[in-house]
């Protein structure tokens, strides 16, 4: 099976030079330094709610929720950079921004459910981030899709939620992580229809499948953030600063 990549630029263009990624998004290709601008500037969003979140947590004195805002800016900025690329090598690390945040819940969850005691969640996550950021240059050489890999963390947070929410007694914070599951399964749908076609105006300079992913799955990262804020100090195993102050 040999690798899949999307059509090249053409010659002369200033990423020409560049691999291309494995996916071609139905935003036409510019020739110029922001080559999908629409997919590139939607990222903003990421950025801009991640810069609330570190706020908010720095604000609460939330230990636990002080690198979902970090994570969220890194996520807009690899997948900002990508785009504005579209390249391979960019797209990369448009990936690993993603594994990032997705094994920041991963981690949490992992102590709350017993799998590792508390205060191993860094090692935890940071574990996971180099295994499935060693499988990408691996799937990208053998032709399978790489964004299969964010589909199953994805997976593995929510199935790992429902066994949490299952023996809760206290469902309250709920109503957060399904809105963020609503927002970011709206957003796997636009990308779909964008991907396949089914919906898409390659010319339309703002409203593109991909670009409304981002918008949608950058809301639903916010919408997490406040899932694990309204648990409290259950989300994290780390005690507040209200708490260590006294």
């Amino acid at each position: 099976m040999a690798r899949v990549l999307a059509p090249p630029l053409p010659e002369g263009c200033p990423w020409s030079e560049w691999t291309p990624p494995n996916v071609d998004w139905c935003e036409q290709e510019l020739c110029a330094l922001v080559v999908n601008p629409a997919n590139t500037w939607s990222n903003l969003l990421y950025v801009a709610l991640g810069v609330l979140m570190w706020t908010e947590a720095r604000r609460l004195g939330r230990r636990d929720l002080a690198v979902f805002g970090p994570a969220s800016v890194l996520v807009g900025v690899f997948s900002l950079v990508y785009h504005a690329s579209y390249t391979y090598f960019f797209q990369f690390f448009d990936f690993v921004g993603m594994f990032v945040f997705c094994f920041l819940p991963l981690a949490l969850n992992a102590r709350r459910l017993g799998w590792i005691r508390p205060g191993r969640e860094l090692a935890f996550q940071t574990a996971g981030v180099v295994l499935f950021s060693a499988a990408v240059p691996v799937l990208f050489e053998l032709g399978v899709p790489i964004q299969g890999l964010v589909f199953l963390l994805i997976v593995a947070i929510v199935a790992q939620e429902l066994a949490l929410r299952a023996r809760s007694a206290d469902r309250s914070a709920y109503p957060w992580f399904f809105t963020g599951l609503a927002l970011i399964t709206a957003g796997a749908v636009c990308s779909a229809l964008d991907v396949t076609r089914t919906w898409c105006d390659p010319t339309h300079p703002w409203l593109q499948g991909h670009a409304l992913w981002h918008l949608l799955s950058a809301a639903s990262l916010y919408a997490l953030f406040r899932f694990y804020r309204a648990l409290g100090d259950e989300g994290g195993g780390l005690p507040s600063r209200a708490r260590l102050d006294g």
